[in-house]
């Protein structure tokens, strides 16, 4: 049994290794989460801010273990070299991991009280008719932009929970909702980018950005992702610090280095330039994530 168990935890290494970094997506995380907290509360805690972070990546592990089963046919077919199709880990594994973290969802969500309890029922009923394309099948997948759209809605769920995590119930005030459509455009970039490839890179799964709209028009709709989360943080700032001329100085730095990043992979078009344009916003959404947690800590 011991050595079952240290086989699976072993397996399950290596598979978020590669589809589920737990250290960088926590990284990642944790800015949006500090800027949760203030935005929602007016004295967040630490032990409420660790409660999200965990939420945040549990959920994230369901929906991913909910993507394996629901591609696995898709990935069979154009993504052999993944863990589950070239053997590392099994479904069946992935399953238990499945079932800890929804333990994990009800757990935190008892804690945080009612209104969590609430988004968190609504979170795990919506995953299981996303893991269930709606009940409807190819007929969703052939819309590409409506499939990435309705699956997006999961990762919106998520941000209301984070939020019920540090407040129960939460207001519905102006910067609420300023952030909340910060956040979820934020959101968008990194799903935007997450599948948006070099050309010669989309494979043959039709399952990129690039493959439907070109590189070029990739990139001009990522740019105006970019601008438009920038225009927002910026209205945050001004609901929330006299220092107007600084924060615009500051959303103006940030913005043009992450579009420096963009003409040189838009130039250049290799790996390193790709990891160059991801890691601008990781930096850029960071920044303005703590930049907010800072303005709003008492």
């Amino acid at each position: 049994m011991i050595n079952k168990t240290l086989t699976a935890a072993k397996r399950f290494h290596f598979y978020q290794r590669e589809r589920f970094p737990i250290l960088l997506l926590a990284l990642s995380l944790l800015p949006a989460v500090l800027s949760s907290g203030t935005i929602i509360s007016v004295h967040p805690t630490i032990f409420q801010g660790v409660l999200a972070l965990i939420a945040s990546i549990a959920y994230l592990l369901h929906i991913r273990v909910i993507d394996e089963h629901r591609d696995f046919g898709h990935d069979n077919q154009h993504h052999k070299t993944r863990p589950i199709q070239n053997g590392s880990i099994s479904k069946r594994e992935l399953q238990y991991a499945d079932i800890a973290s929804i333990f994990i969802l009800i757990v935190i969500a008892y804690i945080a009280g009612s209104w969590a309890l609430i988004i968190m029922a609504i979170m795990l009923v919506y995953s299981y008719l996303a893991g269930k394309e709606f009940f409807i099948g190819e007929k969703i997948r052939l819309h590409f932009f409506i499939y990435n759209s309705v699956n997006l809605v999961q990762m919106l769920l998520m941000q209301l929970f984070v939020y019920a995590i540090f407040a129960n119930p939460f207001p519905f005030t102006t910067l609420v909702w300023a952030h909340f459509i910060f956040t979820t455009v934020g959101t968008i970039a990194f799903e935007f980018i997450r599948k948006l490839k070099r050309p010669g890179d989309d494979g043959t799964g039709k399952d990129t950005y690039t493959w439907y709209i070109g590189f070029r028009n990739s990139l001009v709709i990522y740019s105006l992702l970019l601008l438009t989360n920038t225009a927002l943080f910026f209205w945050i700032t001004t609901l929330i610090s006299p220092h107007i001329i600084y924060m615009l100085i500051l959303s103006l730095i940030l913005v043009l280095i992450a579009h420096f990043t963009i003409f040189v992979h838009w130039a250049k078009k290799t790996h390193l330039t790709d990891q160059l344009m991801q890691l601008s916003l990781l930096l850029l959404y960071g920044i303005y994530n703590i930049v907010i947690f800072l303005l709003l800590l008492k």
